[in-house]
């Protein structure tokens, strides 16, 4: 178990262990081109999603019955459980994934080359924070 939990990108070898315990991801669908994000958190049994939003439906983006609708997003909570990590392909289809925690975010590609798969994961806080990482957002 995992004393002070963090979020981590993994790819390959290189592991970046984010100064925080919550993220969000976004990108572009390949196909449609709209918006997409993702908000995760590490909890005590590994990484859950918190919550998911679109800014249109289509092809391969319909969201499930409980979504509501909020200004320009699709919200909903996907009813996952927590998972040891989270792989995502990193295509370089989608326009690059960004990466957002403490009110700013950053491009993936800071961190991960494009069409370099990668993951998400909880890790300890602890003394494994990337060096340099607590200082470039607020």
């Amino acid at each position: 178990m995992i004393a002070s939990s963090c979020i981590a990108l993994a790819s390959g070898a290189a592991l970046f262990v984010l100064p925080t315990s919550e993220v969000t991801l976004q990108w572009h669908h390949s196909v449609e081109r709209t918006a997409w994000e993702e908000d995760y958190v590490a909890a005590g049994e590994g990484l859950a999603i918190r919550e998911a939003r679109i800014k249109a439906i289509g092809a391969g983006m319909e969201p499930p019955a409980s979504a509501v609708r909020e200004g320009e997003w699709w919200r909903y909570r996907p009813s996952l459980p927590a998972l040891p990590s989270v792989a995502f392909a990193n295509s370089s289809f989608v326009g690059g994934y960004s990466i957002c925690w403490s009110g700013g975010c950053r491009p993936l590609n800071i961190f991960v080359a494009p069409d370099t798969a990668f993951t998400l994961q909880t890790d300890d806080c602890v003394g494994s924070v990337a060096p340099g990482m607590t200082g470039m957002l607020p």
